[in-house]
């Protein structure tokens, strides 16, 4: 059997063939041999996409910076309306996220109320969860990049199209690259390209967040090359709110929302990849 994986943001510093060997060493660590006998690859795109993501203006964020251009209307609402999104999970008020905004009010200039506003929500997550807001945040700069710019999209798009036109495969992505394989398995479909997915495996995905769903527009829908889909995430993950894919985003989608991870920041495919749901899905199709 083939298996395919799909990355998400912020790995360009690592290679194709560590980002591969890290993968298959936290399946194995588990299942020891589980991919042994698998023709398994890694679809990477992750200096392309981080060549395209690039920003004017540093919003700063306790642990962490991520270059937004605050002169970009749309991004500055793709941002704003995700984490509001987030925290209103969390049930933060307006008089917490400007309180938190004041106490950076150096990280933007003086003119910039959306900017500003930003800021605020960032720092206001960061106080209830170290590290989740700037993940978040990271996760929503690159994903509002693919999906807004044609050159970005198309530039990954590229990459990533050929590896899903190998038959029949398992995929398994994590974060912005369930969104990828989503957008391209429906392009494929309307298409009339015909391939064989026995199982697709999502994890830490963000398919569920109201932006997402306007950006990919519709229709939402389980692809017909899809046998069976699994999506795995922690409740406690900021970049999927703890949002059901079935409820919040297409039909006949088997959610499991029993992951602990273990990473610091609850997101990290490190601590996606041995949950025993994940092996157990991997171990019914190889």
């Amino acid at each position: 059997m083939k298996v395919l994986m799909i990355h998400g943001i912020g790995q360009e510093r690592s290679t194709q063939e560590e980002l591969l060997e890290m993968w298959i060493e936290s399946l194995h660590t588990v299942a020891p041999g589980l991919l042994k006998g698998a023709e398994t690859q890694m679809a990477y795109y992750g200096t392309t996409l981080a060549d395209w993501t690039t920003g004017n203006a540093a919003v700063a964020m306790g642990a962490g910076q991520t270059d937004v251009n605050i002169d970009d209307k749309d991004e500055m609402t793709f941002l704003t309306t995700a984490l509001e999104e987030a925290a209103s999970e969390q049930n933060l008020t307006m008089a917490d996220i400007v309180a938190a905004g004041q106490l950076e009010h150096d990280a933007v200039p003086m003119d910039s109320t959306l900017g500003r506003f930003l800021v605020g929500l960032v720092r206001a997550l960061e106080k209830i969860s170290p590290l989740k807001g700037s993940v978040l945040l990271r996760v929503l700069k690159q994903a509002h990049t693919y999906l807004s710019s044609p050159g970005a999209g198309n530039a990954v798009d590229n990459i990533i199209r050929p590896y899903l036109q190998r038959s029949p495969q398992v995929l398994i992505t994590h974060s912005l690259g369930t969104v990828i394989a989503f957008r391209l398995l429906r392009e494929m479909q309307e298409r009339g390209t015909e391939i064989d997915i026995p199982l697709l495996i999502t994890m830490g995905s963000p398919l569920g967040l109201e932006v997402f769903k306007q950006k990919l527009g519709p229709p939402r829908m389980k692809p017909d090359c899809v046998k069976r889909w699994m999506n795995f995430y922690d409740p406690s993950d900021f970049v999927t709110l703890g949002k059901a894919l079935q409820k919040e985003f297409a039909a006949g989608i088997e959610d499991d929302d029993t992951v602990n991870n273990f990473t610091n920041n609850t997101h990290g495919i490190a601590g996606y990849l041995p949950h025993y749901g994940v092996v157990n899905a991997l171990k019914s199709v190889l």
